[in-house]
């Protein structure tokens, strides 16, 4: 049977039907912006639109931020503060006429690139996403860590540089403000100014460089915007040598926006991640680029969706591969 997956981001809602085998049936997009009503109607809409008169046999909202999974809200989202203290189960559930599951953005991402995408093969994974923020999501034997209340994977609010620069979150230096495309475009505009013969000096007399903007003058040869993303690239791997410490995944898988960005941020991270984890986890890891792009949260999401019984609609969701 099929699963919607949706996939609430800070500016639109992807929903999408989703077969066993990964493949995305029907999609729809739905702004996300505006009050919680309209946020909580916009989810509805985009549920009903995609699932037509097609059978499913279950839902899973993929939110952004910090939530309370027995209680299905998010208590904090610094990019979608609409979406928290919503009892998400509740105010959708019988509406939509379909059981309900609700998991963190960016672990149902994680959960995506193990059943379909990059970690396909492995039973151990590290998922990180690198977009206006960072998030993550690591699989270890097969499941998805999710912690005490299902808030664990939050591997963008790692601390790599304590008297860095301040985070959405209210920290200072987690890996967000260093290595997410925000702060990549922040750094961008800072380092323009030191160098304003460059190509990135030259665009910001005419605009605010753009993170995308970065990538695009770093592949035509700028030096400066090649040392922008050299530079996230080196805190993405401080922040991953920690990781594959802890975890010691097999593959350490990277998307969002600004990985697009490839081995211009890839390279570095690998060259970090050798300095400073610990052998046999650094020989063995393979640090790639993800692999379903923006297809990974409704992919994951989907395959997280619960049945009326508690099974996983699309099967293999509780670790059977481990």
């Amino acid at each position: 049977m099929n699963s919607i997956g949706v996939d609430v981001g800070g500016t639109k809602i992807a929903a999408g039907v989703v077969d066993a085998d990964g493949n995305v049936l029907d999609e729809v997009r739905y702004p996300s912006a505006g009050s919680p009503e309209v946020l909580i109607e916009n989810i509805f809409r985009a549920v009903s639109e995609v699932r037509g008169s097609s059978e499913v046999g279950g839902v899973c909202l993929a939110v952004p931020g910090l939530i309370l999974a027995q209680e299905n809200k998010v208590v904090f989202s610094p990019n979608l503060p609409n979406i928290e203290g919503i009892p998400l189960k509740d105010e959708l559930e019988a509406r939509i006429e379909a059981p309900l599951t609700v998991e963190n953005d960016a672990s149902a991402a994680a959960w995506g690139e193990f059943r379909f995408g990059a970690g396909s093969g492995v039973d151990h994974l590290v998922f990180i996403t690198l977009g206006t923020g960072v998030g993550g999501g690591v699989i270890s034997h097969g499941v998805l860590l999710r912690g005490a209340h299902g808030a664990a994977g939050e591997l963008g609010h790692t601390t790599i540089h304590a008297t860095g620069p301040r985070c959405a979150c209210g920290n200072r230096g987690c890996l967000e403000a260093l290595a997410s495309g925000s702060a990549i475009a922040r750094r961008a505009n800072e380092m323009a100014a030191e160098r304003t013969d460059s190509a990135l000096g030259k665009l910001a007399v005419k605009r605010k460089i753009l993170g995308e903007d970065v990538s695009r003058l770093a592949r035509e040869g700028d030096d400066a915007a090649i040392s922008v993303l050299e530079e996230a690239g080196t805190w993405l791997g401080v922040g991953v040598a920690s990781f594959v410490n802890v975890f010691n995944p097999e593959v350490v898988a990277v998307g969002g926006g600004a990985s697009e960005a490839g081995e211009l941020i890839l390279s570095a991270t690998r060259r970090e991640v050798h300095l400073r984890a610990r052998s046999p986890s650094r020989d063995l890891v393979r640090i790639q680029s993800a692999t379903l792009g923006p297809e990974s949260g409704v992919l994951g999401a989907a395959a997280l969706a619960r049945g009326g019984d508690g099974e996983y609609v699309l099967g293999d969701g509780g670790g059977d591969r481990a």
